[in-house]
């Protein structure tokens, strides 16, 4: 007897897809889409921990490996409550807002069985939606922005104004959380179109067409973030690629990325903006706000270092170190003096005025084990990998917030297609 097909509606609306959705809308939606209660843990996505951890707790034991290292680190990082530089609640707080989502995408792979290919390919779908949405919007505002105003009765979509349209950055609130988010996509996008056609790079779902949306899409977003992780992707991939020979065309890059620089006026504005800000510490002078407020936060972290070198002050305390050394108690853009405290700017940045030198040590050797060497029968671990350790770095350079949109889950990734690569290659040689 024949088994009845199902229908359309049924294999797109069903259980699993809702639970596909679920684990991913932390990653592409802007965390103040939707309010659930007031706090730090009450941000919108988060709608998924509350209605899925209870199910994976049900049906899977304690990821007990994932756990140990993040309340190691949040052990060292107690280290402000028991000086008394911190209250125990904003500990509790720091500390529950990174363990929930840790453990939270710790279920995610286990859920998926640390199936790197399929959930890298989930993750690209998601970044594709996202960067098409984006597109349309930028075209919309030269059309008089009527599907802006429509997708607004349903989500919180903002946007920024460019020199030319808009700054791209579709859900996720800011441009700068868009390219940090689809860089993981944009990076392999240039690797399907570097590669000759027909040429398999093991990821089927990701066309020529596809690729060229996602390039596009973070260049739109006029954010130094998607040009520099553009950049750092595409020297690893001829890199590693095994085209050292192609390193001769770096600089020509560096002399046509600068020509870009100044064509585009909102990262000509940065650059000068950076160049001000290093020569200029002691008077107020014509700084690009975000520039400066980078270079402050760079000075305190400095400053705080110097006093507490190994430890740092401990978790959530970043912004105690912000009052104490900021540039704008010497009168320095003194309307800048406490911006973005709780996340200095920078995760490497908070992370040396947190957890001192073993911070900036552990994130050192988590990127140098974890990242894997390209095995010329196997290459799609090795870009999966050299994909998610662009977004890491560039999190790390320009993005403060331990949690934001689904960080989480890339670092698990980091550590998961290394342990996969192993289980492949390395301990089949072995044994």
């Amino acid at each position: 007897m024949s088994q009845k097909a199902t229908s359309l509606f049924g294999r797109i609306f069903n259980f699993e897809n809702a639970i596909i959705v679920l684990c991913f809308i932390p990653i592409f939606l802007f965390r103040y889409t939707f309010i659930l209660f007031p706090g730090a843990l009450g941000y919108g996505p988060f709608i998924a921990f509350y209605l899925l951890l209870p199910i994976f707790l049900i049906k899977y034991k304690v990821p007990f490996r994932e756990l140990a290292w993040v309340v190691f680190v949040l052990i060292v990082g107690a280290s402000g409550v028991m000086t008394g530089t911190i209250p125990n609640g904003i500990y509790i707080k720091v500390a529950g807002s990174i363990l929930l989502p840790y453990v939270f995408y710790a279920y995610v792979w286990r859920h998926f069985k640390y199936d790197v290919e399929r959930l890298f390919t989930i993750y690209l779908k998601g970044a594709y939606v996202v960067s098409i949405i984006g597109i349309l919007l930028f075209i919309d505002s030269f059309l008089g922005n009527n599907l802006l105003h429509f997708l607004q009765l349903f989500i919180y979509l903002d946007t920024i104004d460019a020199s030319i349209g808009i700054r791209i950055a579709s859900t996720l609130g800011e441009p700068t959380y868009f390219a940090n988010i689809v860089l993981p996509a944009g990076v392999v996008a240039m690797y399907r179109l570097m590669v000759k056609p027909g040429k398999e790079i093991g990821i089927g779902y990701l066309t020529k067409r596809k690729a060229l949306v996602f390039i596009v899409a973070l260049l739109l977003t006029y954010s130094a973030i998607a040009f520099l992780g553009l950049f750092l992707g595409g020297i690893l991939l001829l890199l590693r690629h095994g085209a050292v020979r192609y390193a001769i065309i770096i600089p020509f890059i560096l002399i046509f990325a600068r020509i870009v620089i100044f064509q585009v006026p909102e990262l000509e504005e940065r650059y000068q903006g950076v160049l001000s800000v290093s020569t200029e510490e002691k008077q107020t002078g014509d700084f690009h706000g975000s520039s400066f407020i980078l270079f402050n936060h760079a000075y305190i972290t400095w400053m705080n270092l110097k006093e507490n070198p190994l430890f740092g002050t401990g978790l959530g305390t970043h912004t105690i170190a912000t009052e104490k050394y900021s540039l704008g108690n010497k009168g320095v853009e003194y309307h800048y003096r406490t911006q973005n405290a709780q996340d200095a700017s920078s995760m490497l940045l908070r992370i040396l005025s947190e957890l001192g030198l073993f911070g900036g040590v552990l994130v050192f050797i988590f990127l140098k084990r974890n990242y894997i060497p390209r095995a010329l029968e196997d290459p799609v671990l090795w870009l999966i990998s050299t994909a998610i350790f662009v977004t890491i770095v560039m999190q790390l350079l320009r993005q403060g917030n331990y949690i934001l949109n689904g960080f989480p889950f890339f670092v698990l990734g980091f550590v998961f297609t290394r342990h996969e690569f192993n289980n492949r290659h390395v301990n089949k040689i072995t044994t």
